[in-house]
């Protein structure tokens, strides 16, 4: 596309974007202090390190290390380019650029995919609603207590026996066949010779992001003594990703996030039939397993999932997967364990919402229902019993973040196993010895990559005041600076300053053009740093940076003579010189 928005109005979108409203829309955020803090979405984490800076307008994660001003935040959590979240939060704010083109977007196709599942989903509506084939479905439907507002409100809809009808539909809005392969809806004949629907004589489901975009479809026939498999869902397509989809959640997040709890059911009906019934605050996996993006998504809107699968045992197996993955993502989980033979929608249509909202009030900590769940599936009597129940509930364990609750499910373990807590205990740390020594190893690694210290310190003390960088560029150049990132942020700053521009920490990282230093910013933006005697730190570090510079110098040049003059013994104790002095570039007390 041509044309480009100007740097004025991309400056103005992102001075109206409230960074802490628009990230609360997506992460559960605490006041802490003049900051505020959760879990960070973009890498699960069970204590909160991702912090959000209201009066830098600027968020930092210490945990994964991603960082930067809201445009950031927006490109990463939503996957889209620079340009397509300035259009995004323009639309939010109310800043009109419909006629501004904008210079390299390219989600042309993502944006192509998202109209074309409009439009299929308003033909399978018209389909439910308008074909005598429909009635058959509006009868389905019936019978399974769904109500005209509900099939409005979630889309449902139908799909005829017709081998072609959606792609013939498509095709006459001008969507090629490509394009309606690429949406999922069509897919090649087996011998080759055109197009067939996906979906044909079955009850459709509209999927949608939390953003309520429809991305994709599901299906289920009509029949349960149909040859074709019960349900069918659209494949991964560029914006149906099934991994970071939730069914429903664009409906009910704002309850979800009122209630400050989640119910997670497996199915379309599971969901449908409770939130008929008034449990509004619900969302569900749509039959795929649970991913730790699943769990990312929902800690957006809630510390608390309670499972509610199906009462069978691939259900019981299905909560087991889905704790571990939400208490490995930081999310605090309960179960509701339904009756033998139940599910949700069945339960709730013979008990009534009221019924489901009793039991839950009676649902267990996940780890209790773990416990008591692999206590029950063990004889206890025997030795090899009580070790394999103790041996199938550590894992959970292992998982919890918090000591007293650990602690008090370990004495809950060995009252009911007859081991003592002691024993489970060395159990679970058999391996600390080997993770301790990993992440000693690590810590040793960031160290030996952490940047010269004396050239950070300066670019931190000009990030954190403005008025040390007149103070540090009248004594050195960008030039004086060995290591490229904070060479290039100093550039930065100090073209900033030369151009008397506005030097708040969002627009610096709008004029640095890489994510690294962007993330490397908003890291020693939120360092708990606090410098004593400035213009010391900044004289003392100017001068140790010159020192080391002009010491590098004369020896490489030294070096130089050494080769030419094939001196090799003279190499080596220069080479070990300037090794010397790389290692030593880190200034210990600031």
């Amino acid at each position: 596309m041509g044309g480009y928005i100007p740097d004025e109005l991309v400056e103005e979108i992102r001075a109206r974007s409230d960074i802490v409203e628009v990230i609360s829309d997506r992460v559960l955020l605490k006041k802490s202090g003049v900051n505020y803090k959760g879990l960070c979405p973009f890498h699960s984490e069970k204590t909160p390190s991702f912090t959000v800076s209201p009066a830098k307008q600027i968020f930092h994660c210490f945990g994964c290390n991603e960082g930067g001003n809201v445009y950031q935040f927006v490109m990463k959590i939503e996957n889209l380019s620079f340009p397509d979240s300035v259009l995004l939060l323009a639309r939010r704010y109310g800043i009109n650029i419909a006629e501004q083109k904008v210079k390299g977007v390219n989600s042309s196709q993502k944006n192509t995919l998202y109209e074309v599942n409009a439009m299929a989903a308003e033909f399978f509506l018209r389909q439910l609603s308008e074909l005598p084939q429909g009635k058959t479905a509006r009868e389905y439907l019936r019978k399974r207590g769904i109500n005209e507002d509900i099939i409005e409100s979630f889309k449902i809809g139908y799909a005829s026996t017709s081998w072609d009808g959606i792609h013939q539909f498509l095709k006459k809005k001008g969507i090629s066949a490509d394009i309606q392969n690429s949406a999922g809806l069509v897919k090649e004949r087996e011998n080759g010779g055109g197009y067939v629907d996906r979906f044909r004589e079955r009850v459709i489901f509209t999927i949608s992001d939390s953003e309520g975009r429809i991305v994709g479809f599901g299906g289920r026939v009509l029949n349960d003594t149909d040859s074709r498999p019960k349900y069918l869902n659209s494949p991964e397509t560029l914006v149906y990703k099934k991994g970071n989809i939730l069914y429903g959640l664009h409906i009910t997040k704002d309850s979800i996030r009122k209630s400050k709890e989640a119910f997670l059911v497996e199915g379309y009906f599971d969901l449908i039939t409770a939130y008929q019934h008034g449990v509004k605050n619900i969302i569900a996996t749509s039959g795929t397993a649970l991913t730790e993006d699943h769990a990312r998504l929902l800690r957006r809107y809630t510390e608390t999932v309670t499972l509610v699968f199906d009462g069978d045992e691939a259900g019981r197996n299905a909560s087991n997967r889905g704790g571990m993955v939400l208490l490995n993502g930081g999310v605090k989980v309960k179960v509701i364990p339904l009756p033998q033979g139940n599910d949700p929608d069945s339960f709730i249509r013979e008990k009534s919402g009221e019924g489901f909202l009793n039991i839950a009030r009676e649902s267990k900590t996940f780890m209790e229902y773990i416990i008591n769940k692999e206590a029950a599936g063990s004889d206890l009597k025997s030795i090899d019993g009580r070790v394999k129940c103790i041996n199938a509930v550590i894992p959970f364990l292992s998982l919890m973040n918090n000591s007293v609750e650990k602690s008090m499910y370990i004495s809950s373990l060995a009252e009911k196993t007859g081991v003592s807590e002691k024993a489970i205990m060395d159990e679970m740390n058999k391996n600390k010895v080997k993770d301790k020594a990993k992440d000693k190893a690590k810590v040793k690694e960031a160290l030996t990559s952490t940047f010269n210290k004396a050239e950070r310190i300066l670019v931190q003390l000009m990030l954190l005041d403005n008025k040390n960088i007149d103070k540090i560029k009248k004594n050195i150049s960008v030039d004086n600076f060995k290591d490229d990132d904070m060479a290039k942020i100093s550039s930065v700053l100090f073209t900033l300053s030369d151009s008397n521009d506005n030097i708040s920490i969002s627009h610096i990282m709008d004029m640095l053009s890489e994510e690294r230093l962007k993330k490397l910013v908003s890291e020693m933006v939120f360092e708990d740093i606090e410098y004593q005697e400035v213009d010391k730190n900044i004289s003392d570090c100017i001068r140790y940076i010159k020192k080391n510079r002009i010491d590098v110098n004369e020896l490489v040049n030294q070096l130089k003579t050494a080769v030419s003059e094939g001196n090799h013994k003279r190499f080596k104790d220069l080479q070990g010189q300037i090794l010397k002095i790389k290692q030593n570039a880190v200034i210990h007390d600031a």
